[in-house]
């Protein structure tokens, strides 16, 4: 894992030095459009996977992005980076692979992932009980984790961060609609 976060921050830091050489005499709408295709790209990448990487990981990620952000708005790297990413509509590292895994898990449930994906994931109104269980629109029913390396798959932390989701953004008829709503629901993911 650490060999290949090594090749995967050399790739980063590249992209980021590429565009920290270019930066004075390239339009800001240039250098964002750069930087998603050298950079954020790499952070989307498979994201849904390791998402659920350590903190420590996770961490060093995001003072990449910080860096990226204050190359990107000229600043110095001691800035206020949460206000940056603010500044320009982006979220953090954290919160994009939330709603990338939050996509997944709708693709995954209306038939526009792989079946091995849509497999991983049961309603929780077809798991037959001998009760009626509250508020089950649309959420999933989780599986009982036995290790903690299972809380950490797709399947487990996608029902998780499925059930959080708003009934409406659950029960959105369209990828587009369902974009939308997570757009408009940051709290979910904070």
């Amino acid at each position: 894992m650490e060999q290949s976060y090594q090749r995967y921050n050399q790739k980063i830091y590249g992209g980021i030095g590429s565009i920290e050489r270019i930066s004075r005499c390239v339009p800001p709408a240039t250098l964002h459009t750069i930087y998603h295709g050298l950079v954020q790209s790499h952070f989307d990448y498979c994201s849904v996977v390791w998402g659920n990487c350590a903190k420590t990981l996770s961490d060093k990620l995001q003072r990449l992005q910080n860096r990226a952000v204050c190359v990107l708005t000229h600043t110095s790297y001691d800035a206020d980076a949460n206000q940056l990413l603010q500044e320009l509509g982006w979220d953090n590292l954290e919160t994009r692979r939330q709603k990338l895994k939050a996509e997944m898990v709708y693709k995954s449930l209306n038939g526009l992932a792989p079946n091995y994906l849509s497999s991983k994931f049961i309603q929780r109104s077809d798991v037959i009980t001998s009760y009626n269980l509250r508020d089950s629109d649309g959420k999933l029913a989780i599986p009982l984790p036995r290790t903690n390396y299972y809380k950490n798959s797709f399947g487990y932390s996608g029902a998780v961060l499925w059930n959080s989701l708003p009934s409406a953004a659950r029960q959105a008829t369209s990828l587009t609609s369902f974009r939308r709503l997570l757009i408009n629901s940051d709290t979910a993911f904070m």
